[in-house]
């Protein structure tokens, strides 16, 4: 096996197990649907108010589906809809305080059941997970500013 194909099978077998790993830490971390959390990490990730078509592309999610889902997370009270100054025919979505405050809640969740695992680790797996987690990033950075 050439070593391109070894790399390419172990980057799979990372996000699997980050997606499994992460799946695990945010269970019970919020009472949202997938599609409405998805919806409001974008939100609070772009801090500032979006109309439907910016959110639908970022998202590519149908228009169509994320107006029923952002009609129901204005009905909870996370979500605000205004007139966009800029185009009378759309709005501008924005997250409220309480929606902002159930994003920070739910990663506070994350972050702690994280520590809870994490410690279980000894002080030399620590600094290679430490070690490791950093250089995977700044490689994977490196590869997009390249591509």
């Amino acid at each position: 096996m050439t070593m391109m194909k070894e790399i390419a099978e172990e980057f799979v077998a990372l996000i699997s197990n980050l997606f499994g790993r992460f799946s695990e830490l945010n269970k019970g971390a919020t009472e949202l649907s997938h599609m409405q959390n998805h919806v409001m990490e974008f939100m609070y990730m772009q801090q500032r108010a979006m109309n439907l078509k910016e959110i639908s592309k970022g998202l590519n999610v149908a228009k169509q589906q994320l107006t029923i889902i952002i009609r129901n997370l204005e009905a909870r009270g996370y979500l605000t809809k205004m007139p966009d100054p800029k185009d009378k025919r759309a709005v501008l979505v924005s997250l409220t305080p309480k929606g902002k405050e159930v994003i920070e809640k739910k990663w506070t969740y994350i972050y702690e059941r994280f520590l809870e695992k994490f410690i279980r680790l000894d002080e030399e797996e620590q600094l290679d997970f430490h070690f490791a987690l950093h250089k995977l990033n700044v490689l994977l950075k490196k590869m997009e500013d390249e591509a």
